[in-house]
């Protein structure tokens, strides 16, 4: 037997079998369902930035989103604040992936081991940083994730296979360097999916957001990235999903918290005052 092999079924001897055991185990194996629904076709996700709240993971998981990404680049989310929000998540059904704010050895590894179902990490720009990523989210012999027996690995007869073959791991495209390397990038083992921020490949690419030349730099990437990779991307308008779709771009995070509050209570605000203004 091999070394990956005896790596993938070592025995938890502390496993646990029994009811607790098993909704434990769903909850940290959601990056594997997360995976089988974008191949299937589409998974439909949004960003926690502006309202990172439990109430806000059960709101979404309501509204039928499939996973959130939590980002701690762009909110006040920090580690005191983001394990209550990944229990939330797991509780309420809903993938989970964060978004690190920076590239410190063992930043990721911490993230994974409070339970998120993956990573997707900023601006990776080269297939050096690609496989930086991965030598943080996976084990060995892929890469070099540390691991220490939780307990709440204990709901897993074999946790490392479990969690290595859960873990989703994603790698965001933010920038004219990265175009320019996708093919690289792309090669490097250990990633699942490749994922577009238009905002800002806008601003690296000079132009406005949402403008030709930044789908045009999208659709350049899907023809470069091989088909058994997967393709994500930001959507403000949820009438555009479909339509990235047929681009390959499955995983979708659409609008995100603060937006939808916003346009939600711009919605009921508006309804309010038309009825107001009918019965004058």
């Amino acid at each position: 037997m091999n070394e990956k092999s005896d790596t993938n079924n070592w025995r938890n001897p502390q496993f646990v079998d029994n009811n607790g055991g098993a909704r434990l185990a769903g909850n940290l194996t959601l990056g594997a369902q997360l995976r089988a629904r974008v191949k299937s076709g589409w998974a439909l996700g949004t960003f926690v930035i502006e309202s990172p709240v439990p109430n806000t993971l059960s709101a979404l998981s309501l509204a039928g989103f499939d996973f959130v990404v939590l980002d701690m680049e762009h909110s006040a989310v920090d580690f005191s604040k983001l394990e209550s929000l990944i229990v939330a998540a797991q509780a309420a059904g809903l993938a989970t992936l964060v978004r690190p704010w920076g590239e410190d050895v063992g930043l990721i590894g911490k993230i994974l081991d409070m339970g998120a179902s993956g990573i997707m990490a900023a601006r990776v720009e080269s297939a050096a940083r690609a496989q930086a990523i991965v030598d943080q989210t996976r084990f060995a012999p892929l890469g070099n994730r540390g691991f220490s027996p939780l307990i709440g690995y204990d709901a897993l007869a074999e946790p490392l296979r479990a969690l290595g073959d859960s873990t989703f791991v994603v790698v965001q495209i933010e920038g004219r360097a990265a175009i320019d390397n996708i093919g690289a990038i792309a090669a490097v083992k250990g990633i699942d999916a490749i994922f577009v921020g238009p905002y800002d490949l806008a601003l690296s690419l000079g132009v406005p957001p949402g403008s030709p030349p930044v789908t045009a730099a999208a659709e350049k990437l899907a023809k470069s990235v091989p088909p058994e990779l997967l393709l994500g991307i930001y959507i403000d308008d949820p009438a555009r999903c479909a339509e990235w779709a047929g681009r390959r771009f499955a995983l979708q995070c659409v609008s995100y918290d603060g937006r939808m509050l916003s346009n939600g209570a711009r919605a009921i605000a508006a309804q309010a005052r038309s009825a107001m203004t009918a019965k004058r």
